[in-house]
């Protein structure tokens, strides 16, 4: 009989504090929810207020306090997103840049991945390190180095690379191949190598067993790098800011171009704030499932 309270009670005990981990794990999430929603919600609202509506919002002031709901609707800031800069330009741009970087980084993460991954070769380790060790340094550090690197080549191999497309898709890839090569390469050792073996005794080559095999099995993780890519290129700053021109300048940089010395146009750069996420966000939904897995896997196995 005591026995058998002993096991009751530790029970109760046990559902007691898996509720209080639900509780608290619910409280963490909807806090982490709101700090990433609760901006880009008042962006959408900024996106179809006016212009003078958020400039003139003022909290010690009861009939200019700032509203979720805009107090005039308004979609002239979408219809307007191109007349001040040319924001769809820009969208180009990093449509091309980005594409082109997730495209490069993709193929060669790959086959530097399956490499590491199934095969043995001297300096393996070291290379190994040396792609992480990659990791460790600020992108700010190699600005200068780039820069030179670049106007080096233009001067004595007349190849423009500065202010091209194919200059940034290089630089952008350089930076997001060390990460895409470890973490795919963590993804395929997950893959078991009796698969490459099997398919070799049914006759294919090493890269017929890659391309027909491992690659449709890696889909994940596939995703999952190729998406860190784009993202990378999309968003990133400090490179378009030295190495870019006129012709080749991303949303990154157009999204500046709505403050200038005389005036800062809020509503329109919350408009195009909007458009220059759909892209990203339509990417995500449509390889979500993908991504998630090949995160995981490429995060905790090998």
């Amino acid at each position: 009989m005591e026995i058998r309270r002993g096991s009751f009670d530790r029970e109760i005990v046990r559902k007691r504090m898996k509720r209080r981990e639900q509780f608290f794990f619910t409280v963490a999430l909807f806090l982490v929810l709101m700090v990433i929603l609760v901006p880009y919600f008042w962006m959408i609202s900024c996106s179809f207020k006016t212009t003078l509506e958020i400039q003139s919002a003022d909290v010690t002031k009861p009939h200019l306090t700032p509203r979720w709901i805009p107090r005039r609707f308004t979609w002239e800031n979408y219809l307007k997103v191109n007349r001040t800069v040319r924001m769809l330009d820009y969208f180009r741009n990093s449509l091309i840049i980005s594409g082109g970087t997730m495209f490069f980084s993709i193929l060669i993460s790959i086959l530097a991945a399956y490499a590491l991954s199934r095969f043995q070769f001297s300096g393996k380790d070291i290379y190994s390190f040396g792609v992480l060790a990659t990791q460790m340094f600020p992108g700010i550090s190699f600005v200068i180095p780039y820069f030179i690197l670049f106007v080096s080549i233009q001067k004595n191999l007349g190849i423009p690379m500065k202010n091209t497309y194919w200059g940034m898709i290089l630089t952008y890839t350089s930076f997001s191949l060390p990460f895409c090569i470890l973490m795919l390469r963590n993804f395929l050792d997950s893959v078991p190598t009796e698969i490459d073996e099997q398919a070799q005794i049914d006759g294919c080559t090493p890269w017929g067993a890659l391309f027909r095999i491992i690659l449709p099995l890696s889909k994940p993780g596939i995703a999952a790098v190729g998406i860190y890519s784009f993202i990378m290129a999309w968003n990133e700053v400090l490179f378009a800011t030295v190495l870019t021109g006129r012709e080749t300048k991303t949303v990154s940089l157009g999204l500046l171009e709505y403050i200038t010395a005389q005036q800062a146009r809020w509503a329109g750069m919350m408009a195009a704030c909007i458009l220059v996420s759909i892209p990203v966000l339509v990417l995500f939904s449509l390889m979500q499932r993908q991504i998630i897995e090949g995160l995981v896997a490429g995060a905790t196995k090998g």
